[in-house]
């Protein structure tokens, strides 16, 4: 038996439907023919591009399917969220949730600078310029330790170490009031009520010369006027 073509038949079932098993020039119903096998093919649009709406395989392009469609910035045929293509088919970017492997340290999917993710998505640290809240007390980007700021990035203060310029006279760290430096970060000085080891034999804090100590914090002596 020859089908309407001349040829011979592949198949017969006797309707004038494209769209079951056998066609109606008595041909196998198969993918990219152009006919739509239902309950086999979502679709048959008989080509073989992959960028319309029908996939040469005869299924619906979605996102996943390895090749892009209209609408995806990428498709990559993977469900990895961690390569330069996510799994929504949008190109990976920073603050989009994700670390992407090899080019971001973190992603918290934020704008915050406060947190330990920087919205440049680099992991924050001291001296980036942000302050780390819970974590750092200030951060000016700078080695600088006579500022405001440490270069250990906590806020400067009397005791640290170091001298706050315009603020402080000296800091020695330390709380002893008898050596160069009290411990309110001022120079040692006759007058100040503290004794200044090696330097003074005393120092009771005022200007009477009638008490033991002097004013130029000298004991007051028989002879001394």
């Amino acid at each position: 038996v020859n089908a309407p073509d001349g040829k011979a038949e592949a198949c017969d079932d006797g309707n004038a439907s494209d769209n079951d098993a056998c066609t109606v020039a008595c041909k196998i119903n198969i993918c990219g023919d152009g006919l739509k096998l239902i309950g086999v093919e979502a679709c048959d649009d008989g080509n073989q591009d992959d960028s319309d709406g029908c996939l040469s395989t005869c299924k619906l392009p979605t996102c996943g399917d390895g090749v892009v469609q209209a609408g995806e910035q990428c498709d990559d045929g993977n469900k990895s969220n961690t390569d330069g293509c996510l799994n929504t088919c949008l190109n990976a970017t920073c603050g989009d949730g994700f670390v992407q492997a090899g080019k971001e340290t973190c992603d918290d999917g934020n704008k915050s600078n406060s947190d330990n993710c920087l919205n440049t998505c680099a992991a924050a640290s001291c001296g980036d310029g942000f302050t780390w809240l819970g974590v750092e007390g200030c951060d000016d980007a700078n080695k600088d330790d006579s500022d405001a700021c440490l270069s250990s990035c906590k806020v400067a203060s009397c005791g640290d170490g170091f001298v706050q310029a315009g603020k402080e006279a000296c800091d020695d760290a330390n709380k002893d009031n008898t050596d160069g430096c009290l411990n309110s970060c001022v120079k040692a000085s006759c007058g100040d009520g503290f004794v200044q080891a090696g330097v003074e034999p005393c120092d009771d804090g005022n200007a009477n010369n009638n008490d033991a100590c002097l004013g130029t914090c000298k004991l007051n002596v028989c002879g001394d006027g």
